[in-house]
């Protein structure tokens, strides 16, 4: 059993395929009723279509404009900018930049204070922290840069403590 050849049933009423090919569709059409039933669907398609009255004639310049106004569409700005029009987007686009500006502005006015606090509640957590400060010796012996050595030092000093003890 050959493929239904249901792309080539188009070009067979239209006349557009080779002969050979032509024939070998016309003999498997002989033998598929499902390929028969689509030939004449598209039969009654293109009868159905060559029914319809003849396209209305194009005013004159047609095709001019048509290609003026695909040119202009094909320059026309995309995205916010053609939205609002060129001259409209010409008109906020200073006003957009100063926009970008104050809200980098505000966005570095705020996070170095943050960062700052941060560092700094981070520094008052471990003195809090670290009672052992008070002791000169052993605080400088170790180097204490964050909240986690100096829960470190913390626990080293506890268990020198339990160590000590009988």
């Amino acid at each position: 059993m050959t493929a239904h050849p249901r792309p080539d049933l188009a070009a067979l009423l239209d006349g557009a395929l080779p002969p050979e090919r032509a024939a070998e569709v016309r003999a498997h059409l002989a033998g598929c009723p499902a390929c028969r039933a689509e030939e004449a669907r598209l039969r009654g398609a293109l009868a159905a279509l060559s029914a319809l009255p003849p396209a209305p004639e194009l005013p004159p310049f047609f095709e001019a404009r048509l290609e003026a106004r695909l040119r202009e569409e094909r320059e026309r700005p995309r995205g916010l900018a053609g939205w609002l029009g060129a001259r409209a987007a010409a008109r906020w686009r200073p006003r957009a930049l100063a926009l970008a500006g104050a809200a980098a502005a505000l966005v570095v006015a705020v996070a170095v204070p943050v960062r700052a606090y941060r560092a700094y509640a981070d520094r008052r957590a471990m003195l809090g922290e670290l009672d052992l400060l008070a002791d000169y010796d052993t605080a400088s012996a170790v180097d204490v840069d964050t909240p986690e050595d100096a829960r470190i030092v913390a626990q080293l000093d506890r268990l020198e403590g339990e160590e000590g003890r009988p």
